[in-house]
């Protein structure tokens, strides 16, 4: 089961008027592959479709992902851009990170070691990405 979260996108703002004001915290957890990328991304895409334009995936608890997985990934990527927004990930777990190496990855899509850091791109656009 994954978790999502709407985090408001300006830490002094007491109310979100709309969709931009928001930041989407995603929590994949255990696999992502053949069996359930395609619920994941028809989750994903509704979000994109509802107006949401940034995406912060937490991948600490991804145990395990294959080539159908970083498909969704990719194709979540294009679609948010094709929005105007953007989608990092962060806390990548060495073996999931082994297989994003392998496959360039990070040429695509940003990577950071903390959400704060992930977060912070988001936000003001100035944080180098790093790989974990």
């Amino acid at each position: 089961m994954h978790y999502i979260e709407l985090i408001p996108s300006r830490e002094t703002q007491a109310r979100c008027d709309d969709c931009d004001d928001f930041t989407c915290r995603v929590n994949l957890r255990g696999n992502l592959g053949i069996d359930n990328a395609h619920e994941t991304a028809v989750l994903l895409r509704a979000l994109v479709n509802g107006g949401i334009r940034r995406f912060i995936i937490n991948l600490e608890n991804l145990i395990y992902v294959d080539s159908t997985g970083i498909g969704t990934i990719i194709r979540i990527k294009k679609d948010v851009i094709k929005a105007n927004g953007e989608l990092v990930l962060y806390n990548v777990p060495p073996k999931v990170n082994e297989v994003f190496e392998l496959v360039n990855l990070k040429e695509f899509v940003k990577i950071f070691y903390s959400e704060h850091k992930a977060l912070e791109y988001l936000r003001n656009g100035q944080s180098t990405p790093t790989s974990s």
